[in-house]
């Protein structure tokens, strides 16, 4: 089943391509890949998908851009316009989340882009990606539902970050939890902590500053 939308037409396979390089590259990365076996898994000639994207640097690119592509869209559908709610940051994080979930092969191509990716492309959706999730959070900030002792910007990515470990590494989790022997989490469990890492503390005003606090 692919998990990139279309946007060419059937009849010249640019689709079938890019979703075949996005399994090549999910499997080995951008050096273990290679044009032959991204040809072979499109049924097409190598020819032709040299025709269509020149090289594989190019056509690594263009699968990334599909992914944030896809991705922005997912988040987005899931986001009301006008000012954020309480529920608007933990709406983000749980599209984010599900994104992936439903999306296990372009997780795997996005693990590689920290790997091996080359830096344009990466510094491409880097900026695209904080360019919608940044604002988002300042505005949650603003309206006194995110913390306000740190940078939007950081408490966007911690919590994504998060999220990403939490994705593709239950092993690790599911062990140090059993040290103690705490209770296992669920997707909605591990969100909540997530989500208390980055609220105002209590006592916590919009500015950041504790309440009763003098300062000097």
């Amino acid at each position: 089943m692919a998990e990139l939308r279309p946007v060419f037409t059937l009849a010249d396979a640019r689709d079938t391509i890019v979703e075949a390089a996005l399994i090549a590259f999910a499997e080995a990365g951008f050096h273990g890949a290679t044009m032959r076996d991204i040809a072979h898994r499109a049924g097409v000639s190598q020819g032709l998908v040299h025709h269509h994207f020149k090289g594989k640097e190019a056509l690594w690119n263009f699968v990334g851009e599909r992914i944030s592509a896809d991705f922005l869209a997912y988040v987005g559908e899931a986001l009301a316009p006008g000012e954020p709610g309480p529920d608007t940051v933990p709406q983000a994080l749980r599209r984010y989340m599900q994104y992936w979930k439903e999306h296990p092969t372009a997780f795997r191509f996005n693990l590689w882009r920290l790997l091996e990716g080359a830096t344009a492309e990466r510094r491409s959706r880097s900026v695209s990606i904080t360019g919608r999730g940044v604002p988002l959070f300042k505005q949650a900030q603003d309206a006194g539902f995110i913390r306000n002792d740190m940078p939007a910007g950081l408490a966007m990515i911690i919590a994504g970050s998060l999220v990403q470990f939490w994705l593709h590494s239950q092993t690790e989790i599911r062990d140090a939890l059993a040290v103690t022997a705490a209770d296992a989490l669920d997707d909605s469990d591990f969100l909540e902590h997530v989500l208390d890492l980055i609220r105002p503390p209590a006592g916590m005003n919009r500015r950041g500053s504790s309440k009763g606090r003098r300062r000097s």
